[in-house]
């Protein structure tokens, strides 16, 4: 259920690794798992290889950023929606002058996600939603988003689960902001809310928007992508092709007629052990 969390390989965002998280949501008594790197998708296939492991449904996204400022967060549908997703950031990552938009692109097999602001307009599509963290929430009860129920769903940020991660998160952002600690913007902090909660506790929480609970269920089970990683090592070819006779002494004898010809371009006499 919870649907924006980040890995210690999120490019300074992140501090827990995909198998602690996966093992912490499953002590929590969660089935799904989403999966939303900021800008990445290098953890997206040891995190599925992983999840069989602790019986829990993975939900691969992204979470769109320029710096700090969230853009949207662009979760697959299915195979063709990753792929998607994928092709879309690489436009970014390639070229660092290109500032990700407000508005999302719309892509095939792609549910969008955008942050709560009661100040921001949007024409939202069918495959398009609002994610509301528990912090909006009472703001949410006077907002204009509260007669658009169907289109909330619950975003819970998980960054860290204990103290020491807390105080390592806060690190990686000043870092990556190349300034002190002491010194970093309060836009960059999290609260101490951005943690795993165990699912009851997550279902009290929004006990007075009931249904942002079933809108995110509905949702998950919306989702349709497997994808296929073999555990099998790939076999070495055989070692007659590496050690067969005649192609040893054809590669030693190419070796040493570019070392014999690079000394005698140089005037230099060739020694051999003959």
């Amino acid at each position: 259920m919870h649907l924006n969390r980040y890995y210690y390989s999120s490019l300074r965002y992140g501090t827990i690794k995909p198998e602690q998280m996966l093992a912490i949501a499953s002590e929590n008594g969660r089935q799904t798992l989403a999966l939303t790197d900021t800008n990445s998708t290098s953890t997206c296939s040891n995190f599925v290889q992983l999840s069989s492991k602790y019986e829990i449904k993975p939900i691969l996204a992204m979470d769109f950023r320029n710096s700090a400022q969230q853009r949207f967060i662009l979760m697959a549908q299915n195979n063709k929606g990753f792929t998607n997703i994928t092709d879309y950031v690489s436009q970014f990552l390639q070229n660092s002058k290109l500032e990700i938009p407000e508005i999302a692109p719309q892509l095939e097999g792609v549910f969008v996600i955008y942050p709560y602001s009661d100040k921001k307009k949007y024409d939202l599509k069918e495959n398009e939603f609002i994610g509301i963290h528990p912090k909006d929430l009472n703001h949410l009860k006077f907002s204009k988003w509260n007669s658009y129920r169907n289109k909330l769903v619950v975003v819970h940020a998980v960054s860290f689960q204990n103290s020491r991660e807390f105080n390592s998160r806060h690190l990686v952002r000043a870092i990556d902001n190349n300034t002190l600690l002491t010194t970093l913007s309060k836009n960059e902090h999290d609260k101490e809310k951005t943690r795993m909660l165990p699912y009851q506790e997550l279902s009290d929480t929004y006990n007075v928007f009931p249904e942002l609970m079933e809108n995110t269920k509905n949702l998950v089970k919306k989702r349709h992508a497997d994808f296929e990683f073999s555990h099998k090592r790939p076999t070495s070819p055989p070692r007659s092709s590496y050690n067969d006779t005649l192609a040893t002494s054809l590669s030693l004898k190419t070796t040493y007629d570019g070392l014999q010809n690079g000394h005698k371009k140089r005037g230099e006499r060739v020694f051999t052990n003959a």
